[in-house]
């Protein structure tokens, strides 16, 4: 009932969902036409994130078509070279003496030293596109609207999808939010606060006393009290900046338990959605169904422990024939899994979302029942970002409790298999079948793969003209297929000799307009049905120069539409996927491919140097 009553709420709400992207079309033109362009204060917290993220962000947000805005750099960990940094690329810098209240005191101490009628908030990895204000801020013009929240999108691989090799075919875990939560939330105007890529009004920050501080999640409660305090808080569905997702399975459900943990904490503040005043019961209560959420952990938990009981302690989890099976579960079975999907705007499929849910549900269920009795026992804690590593590495802090999970339901199904005929226990026997395979899928997804490269490549096709160290007169033309800060990964249109590794190389990107210096680290040829076989090179670019840095980031990160919503398979398509990475996952394919998205061989050289201050 719990369940059913939380998917009755969100079909309720998918009757009233709304479409802003008119409304905001209709509203930029008084942006575009210099009628409404308030100045806008854009804010960016930092705790510790490395420089070359932060030069990313920075870079970008000077890149947004806006006139009226300053650009601050709120460091919380007092680096002198983040100050020289902030100097150099021509932003201001705030730092305090204190960590006090962690991002929520960091921007509260921002409100007091800017004046800008708005707030835009961008966390350290976060790159907006070009048009991000021009197309939230004439959203602001009615006064009744104090925050707008946009969709946010990421550009490296979610770390479960690419420890099981699908990272090119499973969209980002959180695209769910952005994509189906986020719109249930919008026809109510009770949308959630992301605590980046939005945009606030001073005056309703200054009304409802700043970000709130009370709670992990100050974000999330600080559009609880906007909404409270009359203002409407609103999400434009479109895809205006992105950032990193966690880049390894300990930073992946470490950031859960801390949403977890802050959510939850709403039961016991003032801020929480079933104390603050003036909301509507509509709005309690989807609010209470996104905190309650957190609950099926717990309960996904007991669905891996119940098949136990029938092999160990004797007691049938569920009385049922084969028949009564099929007459009542497969009908509920094939409605979930034809509607799943499709409900969510494709960002998700059923089966995928078990394994995800699997993977974190015990570290998930610790947090809860710690919340539940000392809820304000953690202070907050930063997702690491820019992290590397160069071999395998299991995760065993959160994996042996799954691994004894998994020999227990192993030793289920050996002992149930000579009493299938009893009531219920073929059932019991299929249940725990299905639990060893999710149990599998996530201890695989819980190994982390090598990631060598100290940079996010990015699917941007372009032209390139080529020239070669030896031949500067005759062009060689290619296509990319994809690029980064530091190289790109080109298919030539004609055949290039081996000799030309390590050869010197201008490469001029025609559509961007860029002109690019760099060497020849790899070809590869690649055989094809036509001849002659494709010929694909690796450029390592040499080190940029702030103009064409500038350049390079605008055109990779910043361009209107960069970021396009990948589409979940379909469910049997999912399925045939994940059984293919059961029967042959990444850690025993021993191979990596040169021109995946995790590059496997280095730079000769070092990050830092494709970056030189003035």
């Amino acid at each position: 009932m719990f369940i059913i009553c939380g998917y009755a709420l969100q079909l309720y709400l998918l009757l009233k969902i709304k479409d802003r992207r008119h409304e905001a079309d209709m509203a930029a033109m008084a942006v575009k036409a210099g009628h409404y362009q308030p100045w806008v204060d854009i804010l960016i917290p930092t705790y510790n994130e490395p420089l070359t993220i932060l030069r990313r962000t920075i870079v970008g947000c000077q890149a947004l078509d806006y006139a009226h805005k300053r650009i601050y750099v709120l460091d919380d960990t007092r680096r002198p070279a983040l100050r020289e940094l902030a100097a150099e690329l021509g932003c201001h810098y705030l730092t305090r003496p204190d960590n006090r209240h962690a991002k929520a005191g960091n921007l509260n101490h921002a409100l007091a030293h800017t004046h800008g009628e708005l707030i835009a908030v961008f966390d350290a990895d976060f790159v907006p596109s070009r048009n991000f204000l021009t197309r939230t801020v004439g959203l602001l013009q009615a006064p009744e609207v104090g925050l707008v929240q946009t969709y946010q999108s990421f550009y490296n691989p979610d770390p479960v999808a690419r420890n099981l090799g699908l990272e090119a075919q499973l969209p980002q875990e959180v695209e769910i939010f952005s994509r189906h939560y986020q719109v249930l939330r919008d026809g109510i105007d009770t949308v959630l606060c992301y605590g980046s890529s939005f945009v606030v009004r001073r005056a309703a920050l200054d009304a409802v006393g700043g970000f709130v501080t009370e709670s992990l999640s100050e974000d999330y409660y600080t559009g609880i009290q906007l909404a409270a305090a009359g203002y409407r808080v609103i999400y434009l569905n479109e895809s205006l900046s992105a950032g990193l997702c966690a880049e390894d399975m300990a930073g992946h459900i470490g950031q859960r338990l801390r949403w977890a943990r802050g959510t939850l904490q709403g039961f016991f503040i003032p801020a929480g959605p079933l104390r603050a005043k003036n909301l509507s019961l509509l709005q309690r209560l989807a609010h209470l169904e996104g905190i309650t959420q957190w609950f099926h952990s717990p309960l996904r938990l007991l669905l891996l422990l119940l098949p136990l009981a029938s092999a160990f302690l004797g007691i049938v989890p569920l009385e049922t024939t084969l028949r009564e099976w099929v007459y009542y579960f497969l009908p509920y079975y094939w409605l979930l899994l034809s509607t799943f999907a499709w409900l969510n705007g494709r960002s998700r499929s059923a089966l995928v979302s078990d394994v995800y849910a699997v993977a974190q549900c015990i570290p998930l269920t610790l947090t809860v029942v710690q919340t539940l009795i000392r809820p304000f026992g953690r202070g907050f804690w930063v997702t690491p970002k820019g992290t590397r590593g160069d071999r395998y590495r299991f995760q065993w802090h959160f994996g042996w409790p799954l691994l004894i999970l998994f020999g227990a339901s192993l030793g289920a199904a050996v002992l149930n298999w000579h009493h299938l005929q009893a009531r219920g226990l073929l059932l019991a026997w299929v249940w725990n079948v299905y639990n060893l395979v999710i149990l599998a899928l996530a201890l695989y997804s819980l190994i982390d793969r090598p990631r060598l490269d100290p940079y996010d490549w990015l699917a941007v096709p372009q032209t390139a003209e080529l020239h070669l160290g030896w031949d500067k007169e005759t062009a060689v033309w290619g296509t990319t297929t994809q690029l980064s800060e530091g190289g790109a990964v080109v298919r030539l249109h004609q055949p290039l000799p081996r000799s030309a590794v390590n050869v010197a190389v201008s490469l001029r990107l025609l559509e961007a307009g860029i002109d690019l210096e760099g060497i020849i680290t790899h070809i590869d040829r690649q055989p094809t049905t036509a001849a002659p076989p494709t010929t694909l090179i690796t450029v390592q670019f040499a080190p940029l120069s702030p103009d064409t840095y500038r350049q390079l980031i605008r055109f990779l990160f910043c361009e209107p539409d960069r970021w396009q919503w990948p589409q979940t398979p379909s469910e049997l398509k999912t399925l045939g996927l994940l059984l293919k990475t059961l029967l042959w996952p990444p850690i025993l394919q021993r191979r990596f491919s040169r021109h995946a998205r995790d590059h496997s061989w280095r730079w000769s050289q070092p990050a830092s140097s494709q970056f030189p201050s003035r």
